[in-house]
């Protein structure tokens, strides 16, 4: 039963992004651009992850956090829960590098 509790819960990962990866101008489009990319990330393992993109005006605060039912894992942790699941972080995080790549570069086609 632990099994299917875990599996029917989605692990949210939440990704800042630096204004700057926008250009110049990001600041003025990292809350749109965010807001987008979001919405375009919640096609990624919809079942099983929420996908959060915020933007990082705090170079404190980390790139990339996970949470499941609002409470904060470490990365060890959000591996562990991910391979129950049958998916991979290193995987994971290659596919949201690669999306948001593709779509930078579409926002600068749009200037």
């Amino acid at each position: 039963m632990t099994q299917m509790t875990v599996t029917a819960k989605r692990l949210t990962i939440q990704i800042r992004l630096e204004p700057g990866c926008l250009g110049p101008d990001g600041k003025a489009h990292i809350d749109t651009f965010c807001a987008a990319a979001t919405r375009i990330f919640a096609a990624i393992e919809p079942e099983r992850l929420h996908w959060v993109l915020l933007p990082r005006h705090d170079k404190q605060l980390p790139e990339q956090e996970f949470f499941i039912d609002d409470r904060k894992l470490s990365e060890e942790q959000a591996t562990q829960l991910i391979a129950r699941m049958g998916l991979v972080l290193a995987t994971l995080q290659e596919r949201s590098d690669a999306m948001l790549a593709l779509l930078v570069e579409r926002y600068f086609k749009t200037l």
